[in-house]
């Protein structure tokens, strides 16, 4: 998926199917009607209620957590589907690498010594997510080979 977003329902997509996809929905910046401008939002979840999205959530660079009910959104500019690694907020990007290293190393754990189909490719999905660097600054090792050259990088 990795590219260009058009909306609630894409952004629903993503955070709905993250486990999946990796990743996360984010834009370069959200202004909303009152004339608050946030930039980096990464959206952590949309609300809909009897088929109308109702409110997104979203954390902005500083590492504000906001909910905004749709009718306060006035523009979302450059709302792209990212890699954590591509991510430009910071904040988030460093809670989700966090967050990941750790599902990575429960996942080795509950996998030791057992290399299979299923958790070799559920592995590099998150190794791809938050890049082989992330591995090597974390010296977090995988029972298997990973090599850079199918692993994109950031």
């Amino acid at each position: 998926m990795f590219n260009m977003l058009f909306g609630l329902k894409d952004i629903h997509t993503v955070i709905t199917n993250q486990r999946k996809i990796g990743g996360a929905a984010e834009a370069d910046s959200i202004r909303l009607s009152s004339g608050e401008t946030y930039l980096n939002p990464v959206f952590t979840n949309v609300d809909f209620s009897k088929g109308q999205y109702v409110s997104v959530g979203f954390i902005d660079e500083e590492g504000q957590n906001i909910i905004a009910h749709v009718d306060q959104i006035a523009v979302i500019k450059g709302l792209e589907h990212k890699l954590i690694c591509q991510l430009n907020n910071t904040y988030i990007k460093q809670m989700l690498v966090r967050d990941t290293l750790q599902y990575l190393q429960k996942l080795c754990e509950v996998n030791a010594g057992f290399v299979t189909k299923t958790f070799k490719k559920e592995a590099l999905r998150l190794v791809q997510d938050i890049s082989v660097n992330e591995l090597q600054k974390h010296n977090i090792s995988l029972p298997f080979p990973v090599e850079e050259k199918i692993v994109k990088l950031a």
